[in-house]
């Protein structure tokens, strides 16, 4: 058997990897077309699906629902017209804007190719399933984290700052760090959503709302980055705390920072005399929650009912269990 030398490249060469499975993936679609004898090439598919299911849409939508840039567009429909398959309007208030739609052709032409975009979506669901439970959607979260941080600005920190944890010490809160505590936490409050009441009063005042009432504030302090991350343990009245904004400063994402640092407040926690240690978030937050399930929080209905109302935002709540 040939051995793969991509295996040994293993993660270095996942661009080419991925390119080798899409370029396959695609031929064999093609393939399927012409066994079922219609003249189309696989990259209008995903164009063709989307006008069959909206009817019309902008060049612009187009390429924001699919992905892909406005001159691919422009030039799958310059291919599909000369095919009879789409037609191009002018919008009303803005000429410059144009729609898209299937022509009658175009229509009957999706029409017939329904029985064959089913077997293929069967064959791709085989190949998922034998591939391992969640494949799918584990490329789903791979282009979410890429969305979130791509490929080239984690390179770039890497080879700026390749030290990680060794580089990092840990500093409890004093009245000078207010302002890094503030800072940190606005930067991917306002990222990610938008600051709320409850979010400026502990973030203005953490010495009264959060040190005053018996909680703790913990910084992350790099070596040549400085304060970069701030993570918080809120007490509540029940002698339960509450693992509360952490955040690690765009620019030192990527070196695990924040990783370390929840494995210290867990540490400082686990110190503590407390009855529960919860936390609140919201679905979006994906690479947050993975790293709470991996070092022991899960979810939790109840912490949910008694705590959740205190965010707009907070549609997920987790229980810490060592």
């Amino acid at each position: 058997m040939t051995n793969d030398f991509l295996d040994e490249l293993g993660e270095l060469a996942l661009g080419s990897r991925l390119k080798r499975l899409s370029e396959r993936l695609i031929a064999d679609a093609a393939q399927v077309y012409k066994h079922c004898g219609h003249d189309i090439q696989p990259k209008w598919f995903t164009l063709l699906a989307l006008l069959d299911k909206k009817q019309q849409v902008s060049i612009v939508d187009a390429a924001q629902l699919l992905g892909l840039t406005q001159p691919a567009i422009s030039q799958f429909s310059k291919e599909l017209l000369a095919k009879g398959l789409v037609i191009t309007t002018l919008s009303d208030t803005d000429s410059r804007k144009k729609f898209l739609s299937l022509t009658e052709q175009g229509q009957l032409t999706v029409l017939a190719m329904q029985p064959m975009w089913q077997a293929v979506d069967s064959a791709a669901k085989q190949l998922c399933n034998e591939a391992g439970d969640g494949f799918f959607e584990l490329v789903q979260k791979f282009e979410t984290a890429l969305s979130q941080q791509s490929l080239l600005q984690r390179s770039i920190i890497l080879l700026e700052k390749p030290a990680v944890n060794n580089d990092v010490e840990f500093i409890d809160f004093s009245p000078e760090l207010a302002i890094d505590f503030k800072s940190i936490n606005s930067e991917w409050i306002n990222e990610m959503f938008e600051l709320e009441a409850s979010d400026l009063e502990a973030l203005n005042y953490p010495q009264k709302n959060i040190i005053d009432k018996g909680g703790k504030i913990y910084f992350a302090k790099h070596a040549t980055l400085g304060i970069v991350g701030a993570c918080a343990l809120l007490k509540k009245e029940d002698n339960s705390f509450e693992l509360t904004k952490m955040g690690v400063l765009k620019k030192a994402r990527g070196l695990k920072i924040g990783e370390t640092l929840l494995e210290h407040v867990i540490n400082k926690a686990n110190e503590m005399k407390l009855t529960k240690l919860f936390l609140l978030t919201n679905h979006t937050c994906e690479a947050a929650i993975h790293l709470y399930e991996k070092h022991g929080f899960r979810h939790d209905v109840n912490i949910m009912k008694m705590y959740a109302s205190k965010y707009q935002r907070c549609d997920v709540a987790m229980r810490y269990f060592k």
